[in-house]
């Protein structure tokens, strides 16, 4: 397994501007210890960034509202944004700290498996989903009564995701090399063969399909929920994150080993663009609204915005040290990045649909 983390940089001031031909402005705002994870709710327009001293609450004009502490370790966040809750896999004791994102405090703290560390949450049903690292199991937990429910899955289950329109959800598993399936209504586990070392995953709800990212292969698996069957396509050296535009369909793919952007068609099962990065990639995120694709560079701490048809540059945006996560308000025109190194959060807007 890859670090992809570098040597720390220097602190970055508290406010960026981007260049005026680039139609993007950020802010940027002190948030804590290594933040390292994003959740937005596109219906309060609330984004919230996880660090080691927990969960600071931000608005779109880049006010923290509140910082709530968490269980120990918290490494995974999502947010129910039907019912305004918001969920914490806290990995150091096994806990999940749900906030109510109305009044920004916490309902309740519940036992999950052993080192939790992503989260799915499932806004029909109001069940939400952990995955277990040391457990080898993800834990179901009921979002109206707080009950929990074990299930078994592969080795060092990392992330997860859900379709609700078929009430199955997905884990990727690093030890065993494979994905599960979980059947929601009877909690039953299935075994998908993936590449080498799965660690991270999008899904598609409307057509079903489910990316599997294998660091240590060069590719993305592209599982079909309704088949499992696997189709493996080729992308560049060590990919980590992988991104879906639910309009287009699109499919985006990063690899850290050569800084390229594979652009994917799930119909075809192919590469269709490659983009070459200026430096090592460590988040992405997209604006389903406008098509843009959001590319942090960790060695330069810059957040790159390129057009999601044409793939050129639309603009650059400076942020904090290291940019390790992001996530997207499509609504709202509004990327939200987690800076690692640098203890703060940039809120970038734009640019405008073109």
């Amino acid at each position: 397994m890859i670090k992809r983390i570098i040597r720390r940089s220097a602190a970055i001031p508290a406010l960026f501007l981007a260049a005026a031909a680039s139609a993007q402005t950020a802010q940027t705002v002190s948030i804590g210890r290594h933040p390292d994870a994003v959740a937005v709710n596109e219906t309060s327009h609330k984004a919230y960034i996880l660090s080691s001293i927990g969960v600071s609450v931000l608005d779109g004009s880049a006010h923290v509202l509140a910082t709530i502490q968490t269980g120990v370790g918290p490494e995974g966040i999502g947010v129910n944004s039907v019912t305004n809750r918001i969920y914490t896999a806290n990995s150091k004791d096994s806990t999940s700290t749900i906030i109510d994102g109305a009044t920004d405090t916490v309902l309740a703290t519940v036992k999950t498996g052993s080192y939790p560390q992503g989260i799915a949450i499932n806004t029909v049903t109001n069940t939400i989903y952990f995955t277990n690292n040391f457990g080898h199991s993800i834990t179901v937990l009921d979002g109206a009564t707080n009950a929990v429910t074990i299930v078994p899955v592969g080795q060092g289950p990392r992330a997860v995701v859900v379709n609700p329109k078929t009430n199955k959800a997905y884990t990727v598993n690093y030890g065993s090399s494979d994905a599960t399936q979980i059947d929601l209504s009877t909690n039953t586990a299935t075994s998908i063969p993936t590449g080498k070392h799965p660690w991270a995953m999008a899904i598609d709800p409307i057509l079903n399909k489910i990316y599997a990212v294998n660091e240590d292969s060069a590719k993305i698996s592209i599982l079909d929920g309704d088949t499992h069957q696997v189709k493996d396509v080729p992308v560049g050296d060590i990919p980590f994150a992988v991104a879906v535009n639910p309009a287009t369909h699109r499919v985006y793919a990063l690899s850290y080993g050569d800084s390229t952007l594979a652009v994917i068609d799930p119909a075809a099962a192919a590469v269709i663009h490659t983009v070459k990065l200026a430096a090592q990639p460590s988040a992405i995120a997209v604006n389903a609204r406008t098509g843009a694709i959001y590319v942090a560079e960790q060695k330069t701490g810059y957040v790159v915005v390129y057009s999601g048809s044409s793939y050129a540059v639309l603009g650059k945006v400076k942020a904090g040290a290291i940019p390790y996560a992001m996530a997207a308000d499509s609504s709202a025109g509004k990327v939200y990045v987690a800076n690692m190194y640098s203890g703060d959060a940039t809120v970038i807007t734009g640019p405008a649909p073109r």
